[in-house]
């Protein structure tokens, strides 16, 4: 059986900062970090990147009130591999 998917996106007020993630299953697998100068890419083969770091907790441990849910396609349209 395929673990779900989702996708979400929040914003940081406190460090102006988007937040894209990724799960699969409970798991982050992807997470893009929007800075106002800059981009952060992070995944599980690259965890650790300019000092930021994949989110290392399950999606159960989130508050959901504070997320945005986005499609795959929205997600992947700011992907990039860097």
């Amino acid at each position: 059986m395929k673990e779900r998917e989702v996708y979400t996106k929040s914003y940081w007020d406190e460090e102006d900062m988007l937040i894209y993630n990724h799960f699969i299953g409970e798991m982050a697998v992807r997470q893009i970090e929007i800075w106002p100068h800059k981009m952060i890419f992070l995944s599980l083969e690259k965890p650790l990147n300019d000092g930021a770091m994949l989110y290392d907790q399950s999606l159960s441990e989130l508050d959901l009130s504070q997320m945005e849910f986005i499609t795959e396609e929205e997600f992947n349209k700011i992907w990039r591999e860097p």
